[in-house]
């Protein structure tokens, strides 16, 4: 496992990696009292997470971790593909965009839009009942083994009941030397919570009181955090893939961090 600085010859830091327009920054609070609370946020934790969620692109609406999540995918493309592609809005300039395999599954928000620009992407949504929308179990996933060249999800595996089964059915997805990139909330200063789990009848057992993202006050099932990922979360990674971690250089370090396993 490796940490990576945004240091590299496709970061243009005043520019906006997913629109690369000029960054004029927007800011707004997320993270409710309530959320805060079940989570057991320090003051500057909260902070920090707010600021991952609530600090976004003036012109797009990109949070800081999409425009992270872009800088990392975007990376990806060009080291293994010889690109040169800047802005996440170029990607149609790619070069063998008809020949890249990727699965994005549930929406990963506004990136979603230049995503679907690939002719070989899957979109799913867990639960879709859209004509042309798959759904997918990240726990039982209906691909063939060896599918994708590229596999994203965005805030997804901390709402998964079981993460390994999760993680062992995305590498057997993923092609040979294929990328796995994806975000969860966690904090590097704790081990591991798990506040939910599925019983053998196919029930949920809260082990802490209920805890949910998105809009808190809707209480959404599939919203349900079966996770509160810590340090620990990254060894359990190491078991399956080659990791890197992607680090934003500004305020809330690690919190903000994009992941990239490679099989």
């Amino acid at each position: 496992m490796s940490l990576k600085k945004f240091l590299t010859l496709y970061d243009y830091g005043h520019l906006c990696s997913v629109c690369g327009e000029a960054l004029s920054l927007q800011y707004s609070s997320p993270i409710c009292d309530e959320l805060a609370e079940a989570w057991e946020l320090t003051d500057q934790q909260r902070r920090f997470f707010c600021f991952r969620e609530g600090c976004c692109c003036g012109v797009c609406g990109s949070s800081v971790r999409r425009m992270n999540f872009a800088k990392v995918f975007l990376e990806s493309i060009n080291l293994k593909y010889h690109e040169n592609i800047q802005f996440l809005r170029d990607v149609d300039k790619i070069g063998q965009i008809d020949h890249i395999k990727i699965a994005e599954v549930n929406n990963c928000g506004n990136l979603h839009h230049y995503f679907s620009q690939f002719p070989c992407l899957s979109y799913s949504e867990y639960g879709s009942k859209v004509s042309g929308v798959s759904s997918e179990d990240l726990m039982a996933l209906g691909y063939r083994d060896d599918s994708f060249d590229i596999i994203l999800t965005s805030d997804v595996l901390e709402h998964v009941p079981d993460f390994h089964r999760a993680l062992s059915e995305i590498k057997r997805v993923l092609k040979k030397d294929g990328c796995f990139i994806f975000t969860v909330p966690w904090l590097d200063d704790r081990k591991t919570v798990v506040r939910a789990r599925i019983t053998g009848n196919g029930e949920i057992d809260n082990l802490k009181p209920p805890s949910f993202h998105g809009e808190y006050s809707l209480k959404m099932a599939d919203h349900l955090v079966f996770y509160e990922f810590g340090y620990d979360f990254v060894e359990e990674l190491s078991r399956y893939f080659e990791t890197n971690i992607y680090c934003h250089e500004g305020f809330g370090g690690l919190v903000s961090s994009v992941f990239m396993c490679r099989k």
